[in-house]
């Protein structure tokens, strides 16, 4: 698995213009826009999606082929990804709060609030944790091409499900912005446990499907 990792790692190092991009969002968003939480969420959630463009490369003129005939079983597969998926989305997580805080520490000569950053950072690990479980079994099914539709259609039914739950709150008398600032300002260690555990048990389920697909697959 140490060398799976290696490989995804020497990918990366070939993605400049992608980082380039990202770099250059999160200055305009910070910078221009002073918009840093919506910096950090932004990075960071690209760099969640970095798994899955592993496993396209992976695809690429049947490449699974080839390295499912190396010393790794699929399970092995399978938990790198998942392995790397969440290194980085913490990697962008931290990369893009420490360069947020130093644009705003020398523009306004301040850093961002604490219990604002822990709100996002919680948000942004919610944010992967669906990314990661949703979109890795859909792409080892059905493969980098057909995956996309999949995909997107996961993604707009999860932020359906979200506008509605929003509404719904609202139309019952429940005040969802109040309930958001009692969940990461005023109870946040409860939350954080509490966002743990639900991720774990996500990202553990999200696994054992992953598993029991690619061991199915035929190539």
């Amino acid at each position: 698995m140490k060398a799976m990792i290696i490989k995804d790692i020497n990918f990366l190092k070939g993605q400049k213009q992608f980082f380039a991009a990202l770099l250059f969002m999160l200055i305009l968003f910070t910078v221009v826009q002073n918009n840093p939480s919506f910096s950090i969420s932004y990075v960071t959630l690209m760099f969640s999606i970095l798994a899955m463009t592993t496993m396209s490369y992976d695809d690429y003129e049947n490449g699974m082929c080839y390295l499912l005939t190396l010393p790794i079983s699929r399970r092995d597969y399978v938990r790198e990804k998942y392995i790397f998926g969440i290194l980085t989305t913490l990697c962008g997580l931290a990369g893009s709060s420490l360069l947020t805080a130093l644009s705003t520490y020398f523009k306004e000569g301040s850093c961002l609030w604490w219990d604002e950053w822990k709100a996002v950072a919680l948000a942004c690990i919610i944010i992967m944790t669906a990314a990661l479980a949703f979109t890795t079994p859909i792409q080892l099914k059905f493969g980098s091409e057909k995956s996309r539709m999949a995909i997107m259609g996961v993604y707009g039914a999860g932020s359906l499900a979200v506008f509605a739950l929003w509404k719904l709150g609202e139309a019952v008398g429940i005040d969802p912005e109040a309930v958001m600032e009692s969940a990461f300002v005023e109870n946040i260690m409860t939350t954080v446990w509490g966002v743990a555990f639900v991720c774990s048990v996500v990202l553990f389920v999200s696994y054992l499907i992953s598993v029991r697909i690619l061991e199915k697959r035929e190539f």
